[in-house]
């Protein structure tokens, strides 16, 4: 059964996950692991660079459309940096600098001792790099994978005649009727992935010694977006309880009297200056009481509360 004063995080790997409830466990958390798997599609429309370009042509003639203009740009440097590989380049030839770990450490290095002209020069030759890397891929002319340290160049073809993809919502000026006859077709690319989901027990909204807890996931393979937001809810949740505690404390006696309280403008944050303010449902409070009454943390029956 799922408790409102819960939290989840997702991780990358079972290895991480592991790693946090370990860390949750010695700081007197409970915690517990499971596996969530996604699986999902999206559409794109596929043709050579000069099928695309040809199709384009056509519809900015009928009407000016910003996003079509941008993606004849990407058409005209991918034909043109394709070119300019190939010059460079014979079949069978081991493109090891191209690797995209090897791109990534020069980036990463220039990021570290170059200066801001370097920086934006370093990035642009990057993402250029993976474009290459990732045209040649979708037409079956590199041999390796990503785990590799090196691709093998198998095979030429005339730049024009490369086939791309861009997503179908990028193209929202084409109509199904541009596609005729056009040599451009629709690509459905699905994917599945898999995360290892975290899910505290409601002790954390009290625990004292999780201070550390965002240096800690900063170490763990986890987006950092998911780590701010877990940790923010920890601390949001803390300080909902400990005004709940404060208020029961006092003259507040039942569920609906706590709520009008909590409706107030604002609270203040300990000493910082800095205050918080609470918009929640009557459900959602219902559930934070139920748990706090599960942790003997208040006490009281049919809409009574009263601070243990």
């Amino acid at each position: 059964m799922t408790m409102t004063l819960e939290e989840k995080i997702t991780f990358y790997s079972r290895k991480d996950a592991t790693k946090f409830q370990k860390y949750l466990k010695e700081k007197n958390c409970s915690a517990r692991i499971s596996v969530e798997h996604t699986f999902s599609g999206t559409p794109y429309l596929e043709g050579t660079i000069v099928a695309f370009e040809a199709l384009i042509d056509r519809i900015i003639t009928r009407e000016e459309d910003k996003e079509l203009f941008e993606i004849k740009a990407d058409l005209l440097n991918r034909e043109k940096s394709i070119t300019e590989f190939f010059a460079a380049h014979k079949v069978g030839d081991v493109l090891t600098d191209a690797a995209p770990a090897h791109l990534l450490a020069q980036l990463e290095n220039i990021d570290a001792n170059g200066n801001d002209n370097m920086q934006k020069t370093a990035t642009e030759e990057f993402v250029n790099s993976l474009m290459i890397l990732g045209t040649l891929e979708d037409n079956e002319l590199l041999n390796g994978s990503e785990e590799l340290p090196q691709y093998t160049l198998t095979g030429i073809k005339e730049p024009k005649e490369m086939r791309v993809m861009y997503a179908y919502a990028d193209l929202g000026g084409i109509l199904p009727e541009d596609l005729d006859g056009s040599g451009i077709t629709s690509h459905i690319r699905t994917s599945s992935s898999t995360g290892y989901v975290v899910t505290t027990g409601t002790e954390i909204v009290r625990a004292q010694n999780i201070d550390d807890i965002s240096e800690f996931l900063d170490n763990l393979d986890v987006d950092d977006d998911e780590a701010g937001r877990f940790a923010d809810a920890i601390f949001f949740k803390q300080a909902l309880v400990a005004k709940i505690h404060e208020l029961a404390a006092g003259d507040i006696t039942t569920e609906a009297g706590l709520l009008a309280a909590l409706e107030a403008p604002a609270f203040p944050l300990g000493d910082t200056g800095d205050v918080i303010s609470f918009d929640l449902s009557t459900d959602y409070l219902a559930g934070v009481v139920s748990d706090l009454r599960k942790q003997g943390f208040l006490k009281g029956r049919d809409g009574k509360i009263k601070s243990c």
